[in-house]
């Protein structure tokens, strides 16, 4: 298993006081690679916050050799709180969901949001995951 940074790796910083914050983190295979076992790493967190919604998007379908499966969530959190074990053959164009245990999660500065790999590697794919956050502390 390795941990490879997105391309487009974010800083998700606290915003101010009871304001609600949203950052979109894209996953690129063309740009991030897909490799079995390998953690995706698209943002950092930046003081304690809550996320109250994420929606993962697919904005090009997602192919593979094999069964590849994908996991996305805070790595220390709730590593599959966005997506836990998602079928290659569910992650096609325009694929979207709002998953329950996105909408509702504690992360800890220092915590990685992140997308994981399993079962085969990719080979194709691009997903989009829009976050809306507080902060916590």
């Amino acid at each position: 298993m390795a941990n490879v940074t997105a391309n487009t790796y974010k800083k998700i910083d606290r915003g101010f006081s009871n304001e609600r914050q949203f950052v979109k983190l894209t996953y690129d295979f063309a740009q991030d690679g897909g490799a079995t076992a390998d953690t995706v790493r698209m943002a950092e967190v930046n003081g304690k916050i809550i996320i109250t919604e994420c929606i993962l998007q697919v904005e090009t379908a997602c192919t593979s050799g094999g069964s590849a499966t994908v996991s996305a969530g805070a790595e220390t959190a709730d590593a599959d709180a966005f997506g836990s074990a998602i079928a290659v053959a569910t992650l096609v164009d325009d694929y979207a969901i709002d998953t329950a245990a996105g909408q509702s999660l504690v992360v800890d500065s220092g915590d990685y949001l992140s997308l994981t790999i399993a079962t085969a590697a990719l080979t194709a794919g691009k997903i989009n995951f829009y976050i809306s956050y507080y902060n916590a502390d």
